[in-house]
């Protein structure tokens, strides 16, 4: 993906983006319908005319109805978001936010909105002909025809919109996008970095995550100016102008330095599309909440574990295409991948049996199934059971853990 196409994906999935697409659509109707009215003369035989005063009553009712549908839609968004952010994570809040069943309703009741605004003023003003009152009117009764589709559509989404378990799903669903944009262990086309990278360092000119890296772009730099570029900043890491992006072989100056560093989008908070582990972290996130003495559901738990072992065990595999090859990427760390999504858990629910034991056998499915992911998975098998040991009281939950743990068999 290109930095264009990222900035362009990023502002698609704006709450605006759709509605304000809509309003332009609706208008855009309209101007085509007062346009194709005036090139039909009003002598040519229509099947039937209509009279102004009919179509401007449909498009009064909708224009006063669907204005108070937009606005409870909106407040319905809102409490959806508070509650999401108060009951799993703010971090999953934009996943809500991004939602594109919801934001086409929504846009869907706001473009009707403005449709019929704006061609009640057009009929008040009498600038449509007999043609252009035929063409407004079939627009129209289309236009009734999908916003009773979408309120329909809405009532069903109004039961799940922002609940828990449609957050786990949401952000289960990104997690596997990552995966699947970085498969394997996250080469992304680009050389294995095995090594200690060589060369000079190239830092970030603002404080933030990095968000994407084009490497297209640093792949044509790269044979423009002989140079061989290690990345050393995936999407996800921490940058900062004492952090290095990455090192480079061969000579360059400050502008291509310069060049070189805006390659990377550098932004205030990570992103779900090229950092896979920022979705792990997030499904543990929604557990410790769930896990806090507050809020108290194992439940919750549980099927987090449940859902971040699918995605480990659905990580899709390499698919050794190199496209960059100047380009060295650093592998995705299996141990970093447990930290992000298992011990957190581990570390919260250490008093809980229940979540203990989920974990293990959760682990345990990992390491028969993902041989990549066997030495990591087992580190943190072990560190479970000692957690869990250092928390249980009961003798009878202890040695549950014991046997849950055991790895003979593995």
């Amino acid at each position: 993906m290109s930095q264009i196409s990222f900035k362009l994906r990023q502002l698609a999935q704006r709450m605006w983006f759709l509605p304000a697409a809509f309003s332009v659509v609706a208008v855009v109707t309209l101007a085509i319908a007062f346009g194709m009215g005036r090139l039909i003369p009003d002598q040519t035989n229509l099947p039937f005319t209509i009279k102004s005063a009919a179509v401007e009553n449909i498009l009064a009712v909708l224009a006063s109805s669907l204005l108070t549908v937009a606005v409870f839609a909106l407040s319905t968004i809102v409490s959806a978001l508070a509650s999401a952010s108060s009951s799993s994570t703010p971090r999953a809040v934009p996943l809500i936010v991004g939602d594109r069943s919801a934001q086409t309703s929504i846009s869907v009741f706001i473009g009707a909105f403005l449709f019929s605004i704006v061609g009640i003023i057009g009929l008040s003003a009498g600038i449509y002909s007999e043609a252009g009152r035929l063409l407004l009117f079939a627009v129209t009764l289309a236009i009734v025809v999908i916003v009773v589709a979408a309120l329909i559509r809405w009532i069903g989404q109004m039961s799940a919109i922002g609940r828990v378990g449609q957050t786990i799903d949401r952000t289960g669903e990104a997690a596997r996008n990552a995966f699947k944009a970085v498969p394997g262990e996250g080469y992304m086309g680009c050389r294995p970095l095995e090594e200690a990278p060589l060369g000079d360092r190239v830092f970030s000119r603002s404080i933030g995550y990095v968000q994407h890296v084009d490497l297209g772009r640093l792949q044509d730099l790269a044979e423009e100016n002989d140079l061989v570029i290690s990345i050393t900043a995936r999407p996800g890491a921490y940058a900062a102008p004492d952090r290095p992006l990455m090192r480079v072989e061969g000579t360059f100056d400050d502008d291509l330095a310069e060049r070189l560093a805006h390659a990377f989008v550098v932004g205030t908070a990570r992103t779900f599309d090229t950092d896979p582990r920022f979705g792990l972290i997030v499904l543990s996130e929604i557990a410790q909440k769930a896990l806090s003495a507050a809020i108290n559901d194992p439940g919750t738990a549980i099927a987090v574990l449940a859902t971040l072992v699918r995605v480990l065990g659905d990580r899709p595999a390499e698919d050794g295409e190199l496209k960059y090859d100047r380009v060295l990427m650093p592998p995705l760390d299996p141990d970093d991948l447990m930290a992000d999504a298992f011990r957190p858990i581990a570390r919260d629910g250490a008093g809980n049996i229940e979540v203990l034991l989920r974990m293990l056998s959760g682990l345990r499915t990992l390491v028969h199934c993902r041989p990549e992911l066997r030495e990591a998975a087992l580190a943190m098998m072990i560190d479970t059971e000692e957690r869990g040991l250092a928390a249980l009281t009961a003798e009878s939950d202890r040695v549950l853990l014991k046997r849950a743990a055991n790895r003979d068999d593995l």
